[in-house]
């Protein structure tokens, strides 16, 4: 039995054979730890189920004094379910080794699949983007940007007309608007 947390570091370099192999261990190490929880075993065999006082005393004061503060009454007087329920349990490590080792390998098994589909036309569902419903509906750039024949033709032969405004007078002409000056029909 393993009494140290996994970190994910370690994980990366191993195959995918050793990863379950490790995942396995932790499930039936979590197991064991579960049913002697429930079968009330011996305090020697739950000493991993609960870290004891005497250890986590040694930790700094200023990472958990107020949970020593906590526990040390309660243990002393013989109350130690209430006392374990403050300190940090160590099923809680195993869990989180577990999610660690299932994290690596969904992470390299699909690594492994994008290199795999790196040049199909088609990615399976999940390795495609996620974005929105809408995004991922919207035409791409080459599809928007394509035109028909006939829009061609029509684009050829009736081009957008360009018109020229003398911009002075226009201008001047709303600004007179805006302001509520009206001139007489003769002045131009």
């Amino acid at each position: 039995m393993s009494t140290t947390k996994v970190k994910a570091g370690q994980l990366w370099g191993k195959n995918k054979d050793d990863l379950k192999k490790q995942l396995v261990d932790l499930k039936t190490e979590l197991a064991q730890l579960r049913t002697q929880k429930i079968a009330g075993g011996a305090n020697s065999k739950l000493t991993k189920m609960y870290v004891s006082v005497e250890i986590y005393t040694q930790v700094s004061a200023c990472e958990g004094f107020q949970v020593i503060q906590a526990v040390l009454p309660l243990w002393i007087r013989g109350r130690r379910k209430q006392a374990n329920q403050y300190l940090p349990s160590y099923s809680h490590d195993l869990r989180k080794s577990i999610a660690r080792v299932l994290t690596v390998i969904n992470a390299t098994q699909r690594s492994q699949l994008r290199i795999l589909y790196k040049n199909k036309k088609y990615l399976p569902l999940d390795l495609r983007p996620k974005k929105t419903r809408a995004m991922r509906r919207r035409l791409t750039k080459h599809e928007a940007t394509l035109v028909s024949e006939k829009q061609k033709k029509r684009q050829m032969h009736f081009p957008q007309r360009k018109y020229a405004v003398k911009v002075r007078s226009a201008f001047i002409f709303f600004m007179e608007e805006r302001s509520g000056i009206v001139r007489s029909k003769g002045c131009g």
